[in-house]
This record gives C-alpha cells, sequence and structure tokens, in this order.
C-alpha cells in the first residue's frame, strides 16, 4: 500500500502481518535482523507509548515524536530517551548527539 516514491527510500518494510504489533518489540528485532544492524547502533522514531515501550524492549534509542497524538508526558513515561518537536529534528546534528551522548 505504500507508494512507490515512498517504498524505494526504504531498505526494510515489516507489517502487522509480518510481527506481533507493539508495544511487542517483533517488528524492530526483525528490522535489525533484516539489515543487519546491532540494536545499540540504531534508532526508533515513534509517535506513541507502545512504541517507546518496544524501542527499549529492544535496547535501541527511542525518539518520541510530537507531531502525533500522544502528549509527551506520555512518551517520556514509556521511556522516549528524546522527544523530537518536528520531523526536521531528526538530523545528522542530532545523530551525532545521539553517539556522543552514548543514549541507549
Amino acid at each position: 500500500m505504500l507508494p512507490p516514491a515512498v517504498a524505494n527510500l526504504l531498505d526494510v518494510v515489516i507489517t502487522r502481518q509480518d510481527t506481533r504489533p507493539k508495544p511487542a518489540p517483533d517488528g524492530l528485532h526483525a528490522t535489525l535482523h533484516q539489515m543487519d544492524v546491532p540494536p545499540e547502533a540504531a534508532v526508533f522514531v515513534g509517535d506513541s507509548p507502545t512504541a517507546m515501550t518496544a524501542a527499549r524492549a529492544v535496547g535501541v534509542v527511542a525518539l518520541g515524536a510530537l507531531w502525533g497524538w500522544h502528549p509527551p508526558a506520555a512518551l517520556r513515561a514509556a521511556g522516549a530517551d528524546h522527544l523530537l518537536p518536528e520531523p526536521a529534528s531528526i538530523r545528522p546534528s542530532l545523530m551525532h548527539h545521539l553517539r556522543l551522548t552514548g543514549s541507549t
């Protein structure tokens, strides 16, 4: 169901039909396995408490997207390492900061 222009940008697509849905970490585990990336080298951007729970269970940095439906307090309570106010916040400078601080 992804438009071709979007699908062509993605290396891996995992759907609810492929694994149990969040908060189960199965989708993240499957993605990391397919991409051959260790959890400590990955980040996960999500806009829900269940997404933060799944990221924490896998051991990846959990980035809470504030442009979703859930308030910042709910994302923090579920384990968000950082809150992102807008999609433009996801930049190389953020990735550099995360590497320097060793957030997990």
